[in-house]
């Protein structure tokens, strides 16, 4: 017997804005080890972020492929000067 189809996830971007800051808020939540008190904190850096992400153009690919070659160079600095 197949398995049962998997309903398609919707992406993060499609999602309302206020589940988006839920969603960063629980994973900083969890990067602290499933600490409380901290919430208000972590719900105010996640609508930063998310905010933040919304205001800028996402990365073309010629973008990526610069900061690529940015990293390249500067790795190859650094271990020189090692």
């Amino acid at each position: 017997m197949p398995a049962p189809a998997r309903a398609k996830e919707t992406p993060i971007e499609a999602l309302p804005l206020e589940e988006r800051i839920r969603r960063r808020a629980y994973e900083l939540y969890v990067e602290r080890g499933d600490q409380s008190d901290s919430e208000l904190d972590d719900w105010l850096q996640a609508e930063e972020e998310v905010l933040q992400t919304q205001e800028q153009p996402s990365p073309t690919k010629a973008d990526v492929f610069i900061s690529a070659l940015d990293l390249e160079r500067w790795a190859a600095h650094w271990s020189q000067e090692r």
